[in-house]
C-alpha cells in the first residue's frame, strides 16, 4: 500500500490532472465540495483514469488530501501523468 498527497480543486469545468510548479499533483473535479460529493468524484475519477482503487485517508474536508492505493507509488504517478 502506498500513499500520495494531492490537492483537489472542486467545482471545476471538467475533471483533469495537473502538475503544479512545486511538483504537487492537482486534481480538478466537477462536483462541488458539499456532502462529500467532490470526494466521491475524486475517487471515481482516479479509478477511471488509473484503474486503481484509492481511499482518502486524510483531508476529507480539506483541499489537501492524502490518498492511499494498492500499487507502487511510481506506477500510480506514471498512470496519472498519462493524463496531464
Amino acid at each position: 500500500m502506498a500513499k500520495l498527497k494531492v490537492r483537489v480543486k472542486p467545482g471545476a469545468n471538467k475533471n483533469k490532472v495537473e502538475k503544479m510548479a512545486d511538483g504537487t499533483i492537482k486534481i480538478s473535479v466537477r462536483e462541488h465540495a458539499e456532502r462529500g460529493k467532490a470526494n466521491k468524484e475524486l475517487i471515481s475519477y482516479l479509478k477511471d483514469i488509473t484503474g486503481i482503487t484509492v481511499n482518502i485517508v486524510k483531508g476529507r474536508t480539506s483541499k489537501d488530501k492524502l490518498i492511499e492505493f494498492y500499487c507502487k507509488e511510481a506506477d500510480f504517478i506514471a498512470r496519472l501523468e498519462e493524463h496531464l
